[in-house]
């Protein structure tokens, strides 16, 4: 005897009945019988399949020993004649008279040439457990990755795996997944969920509705307890915990907390399951989590409205206690959908949803603000309110409307929350000093909160950052800013991600640091702030710390990490389709001046024209930064008048609303260059000395030494000293790229003699920044200084082509080029073929010889 074990689809028939295939074709004689639950209450009703006809003259019920005996009789006779081959599928399913007399034969067949295979799943009755015992057993597990490549046929090796891992190796649940004849494709696997289905479905209601409702119950909701999944199905737990056994049976679920063993039947369970089910599942889950005192809120986000009170209390308490934004915001959008008291209750959540849009959809959240205000009973709710919504209207080039609500809000308020009346002036403070620095009420208004007694050390930072940013932008102290890094507490990262007067502060705290030339510091919280917004879902906050990022490594020279940071700042909000919001252009203009650094000054124009940036702009604050590095882009395309246009409205734009520092925005030095391009130096000198004289009071190396470097090229023969003094100032600074120009301007200066080591700095200096045109620049004149000539003249290569053709040199792959340089493959395959054409060689294995010569120590 030989009994085969598996669960459900393992394969069980299958392998009996090619046992018996193979048994006849040996000269067998064959009898089968199959097993089933709902003929188990029938006596001897498998040894009747086995033996058809021959228990006719026997009362089943009451000749039990005479039946069995002449049963056991019979079998010796067929015996005597031929080899016997019997076989019972389910054997675990039989009647007990049926397995008595199995069991019975078993003890008395020694002699007799009589195979016996019996078939049962792994849970049996202590009755099938004595009669299956002693005999060798064969334990069906899912087909190996071998097996499911044979039963599939022709068919690529990941869809193979695919199909194994969908199915575990079951071999019915693998057939009814071909039968679909969906594509070979993990897409495919998927949709043949719905033909599993139908098979499946059948398969398990034969078992009983409440193995069905238990099994759609863990489809539903992975990992669940057995009273939830009975609560879920709508079944007592009793009812509940017998369905799951008999789920474990069939091998379908484990030990709690319940699966579905196997993927592809959780789909075909759930592709059964309609939207209003689903509804209904997810509503008794909330309520049983409800009734034990655990959060409910993940269900009822999935459920319809529940129209009680402890559902309203749920939601709420779940967007209370969670961290993201989304998932927040999420919770009150669907607490929205409850019946709610005509109590100012709804107001207050459209309110609390509109705060938490502010860091996902500020257009959304503009519209939840709106909706809410003026409709919250507590004034106090009702200023916090007033406070986002005034960084909204703001934005929407408002701001008098926006300084009235804020000035309004904090006299409600000013005896119930003093607190919150600070925060009211503070961002009121806040939007009249981004328009103006010379507006006639920002004194007093900060005179005033700078006397307040109690202020919080939140608002007093936020008041810091403010007085520092006002420094900065009128370019009078860098120490206020400078300061700021011994005051800014470890937990300030947080704000990026905090309530409104949070992020503000981190943001005016960071741009002072940087005009104040504290790169590194600046750069430092950025980086920590960016592993806060990193572990939470706040999208609009990561995209402008990225876009902060990429100004400060713009400034540090690092053209490629600025590169990558407003890249990935563009990339968020551009899902967030949020237009020319102040925090879009914060990283469009960052990406434009870095790819006009790095050599690529038409791919900014581009951007600046998708962003509807390439015209007349608005006269609002944050498009004087689009005018600034617009003017710089078109001044590398050689279009130096629209150039000169730009930087010019850009500084008139500034001069009136007080802004004067070029540490901040160094549009005279720009503008001077482009008189000096078209032929106008006296109008260059002019500008130029100017800012000298504003950049020497600032005090700042990168702006001073800018500023220098200008002045010098502009006084032509007279400029050396300025040159000089513009490579001591920026020597120790952090502004590397600056240091690289100025050492070139400084370069035409010197003897021939010393003119190479300087060169050969400044090429230096520009390779690590990845400044191309500079890079080429530096590599010319340092080859005019070694008086050294090519046979054939790589000057007629442009910027680009140069450093794609030192790059190849180097042994870079096209892909590497093209990603260190962020441009296409394509595009560096194109730049290459021109540079063999100029050359006049074959290929890259020439490029080497061909250049050597032409780049400071002889090798590009």
């Amino acid at each position: 005897m030989t009994c085969v074990e598996g669960t459900l689809g393992s394969g069980k028939s299958a392998l009996l009945a090619e046992m018996a295939r193979q048994a006849q074709a040996s000269g067998f004689a064959v009898r089968l019988a199959t097993a089933s639950a709902v003929e188990r209450d029938l006596p001897f009703g498998v040894v009747e399949q086995l033996f058809p006809g021959k228990l006719d003259d026997f009362d089943l019920v009451r000749d039990v020993h005479q039946v069995l005996r002449f049963a056991t009789r019979y079998l010796r006779a067929l015996a005597a004649q031929q080899p016997v081959f019997i076989g019972v599928d389910n054997v675990d399913q039989a009647d007990e008279q049926s397995v008595r007399w199995l069991t019975f034969v078993h003890h008395r067949m020694v002699d007799l040439p009589v195979s016996m295979i019996l078939t049962a799943g792994p849970v049996r009755s202590g009755l099938v457990n004595e009669l299956v015992g002693p005999p060798a057993r064969i334990r069906l597990r899912g087909l190996e990755l071998a097996g499911c490549a044979r039963m599939i046929g022709p068919a690529p090796a990941e869809y193979v795996t695919a199909c194994r891992d969908a199915t575990d190796g079951n071999p019915y649940l693998l057939r009814e997944l071909l039968a679909a004849r969906e594509p070979m494709t993990a897409a495919g696997i998927d949709a043949a969920a719905s033909t599993v289905a139908t098979s499946l479905v059948p398969r398990l209601r034969w078992y009983g509705e409440d193995v069905l409702a238990i099994a759609k119950a863990v489809a539903l909701i992975d990992g669940i307890s057995i009273p939830l999944a009975a609560a879920v199905a709508g079944l007592d737990v009793e009812r509940g915990v017998a369905a799951a056994a008999k789920l474990a049976e069939l091998g379908f679920v484990a030990a709690e907390p319940l699966a579905i063993t196997y993927p592809i039947a959780a789909k075909a369970l759930l592709h059964t399951i309609t939207s209003p089910e689903r509804e209904t599942a997810h509503g008794r889950a909330a309520e049983f989590l409800h009734s034990r005192g655990e959060p409910a809120g993940e269900h009822l986000l999935a459920s319809g409205p529940v129209g009680q009170q402890w559902a309203v209390d749920a939601l709420r308490d779940a967007a209370r206690r969670e961290q993201s934004p989304d998932r927040a915001a999420r919770y009150l959008r669907r607490l929205l959908r409850e019946p709610l008291p005509a109590n100012g209750l709804r107001a207050e959540i459209v309110g609390q949803l509109g705060q938490l849009e502010t860091h996902l959809d500020p257009d959304a959240a503009f519209e939840s603000l709106t909706q809410a205000s003026g409709h919250i009973a507590d004034p106090v709710d009702e200023a916090r309110l007033t406070l986002t919504l005034a960084y909204e209207i703001a934005e929407r080039q408002d701001r008098g409307r926006a300084v009235t609500a804020l000035d309004t809000a904090a006299q409600a308020v000013a005896d119930k929350d003093p607190d919150l009346g600070h925060s009211l002036r503070l961002y009121a403070s806040r939007l009249i000093l981004e328009e103006s620095c010379v507006d006639a009420e920002l004194a007093p208004r900060l005179a005033r909160l700078r006397a307040e007694p109690d202020m919080s050390a939140k608002n007093a930072l936020f008041l810091d950052a403010l007085l520092a940013f006002r420094d900065c932008m009128r370019g009078e102290d860098p120490s206020r800013a400078s300061a700021l890094i011994r005051a800014v507490p470890s937990s300030l990262v947080d704000g990026a991600v905090g309530d409104i007067i949070d992020r503000a502060a981190f943001t005016h705290i960071v741009i002072a640091l940087m005009i104040a030339d504290e790169l590194e510091a600046a750069l430092e919280l950025c980086d920590a702030a960016f592993a806060v917004t990193a572990s939470r879902d706040v999208p609009v906050a990561a995209a402008q710390v990225h876009s902060l990022r990429a100004h400060i490594c713009l400034r540090l020279g690092r053209l490629a990490d600025a590169a990558a940071a407003g890249g990935a700042a563009l990339e968020i909000f551009d899902q967030l389709k949020l237009g020319r919001q102040r925090v879009v252009t914060l990283a469009v203009t960052a990406l434009c001046s870095t790819w006009a650094e790095m050599g690529d000054p038409q791919r900014g124009l581009d951007l600046l024209a998708a962003h509807r940036l390439d015209g007349a702009v608005p006269a609002a604050r944050r498009f004087d930064r689009v005018l600034y590095h617009r003017g710089i882009v078109r001044a590398r395309l050689g279009d130096h008048g629209g150039a000169l246009l730009d930087l010019l409205e850009c500084g008139k734009r500034l001069v009136k609303r007080g802004v004067v520092n070029p540490g901040g925005t160094a549009w005279r030095s720009h503008a001077a260059e482009e008189y000096l391009a078209l032929g106008r130096p006296m109008d260059a000198l002019r500008l130029v000395e100017e800012e000298v004289v504003l950049a020497r009071r600032w005090g700042r190396p990168r702006a001073l030494g800018n500023a220098l470097r200008v002045a010098g090229i502009a006084a032509q023969e007279q400029g050396a000293e300025l040159l000089a003094e513009s490579v001591q100032v920026l020597n120790d600074s952090p502004a590397r790229l600056q240091l690289a120009r100025s050492l070139l301007g400084w370069g035409a200066y010197l003897p021939p003699a010393d003119r190479r080591p300087v060169y050969r700095r400044a090429y230096d200096l520009a390779k690590s920044c990845g400044a191309v045109p500079v890079m080429t620049t530096a590599a010319n004149e340092l080859r005019a200084a070694g008086g050294r000539r090519s046979r054939q003249d790589s000057c007629s290569l442009t910027d680009q082509e140069m450093c794609v053709a030192s790059m190849a040199v180097r042994g870079r792959t096209n892909r590497e080029i093209a990603a260190e340089l962020y441009v296409t493959q394509r595009a560096v395959e194109q730049h290459l073929t021109k540079v063999y054409r100029k050359l006049r060689i074959a290929g890259r294995a020439q490029l080497a010889a061909a250049l050597r010569g032409h780049w400071p120590g002889g090798d590009p």
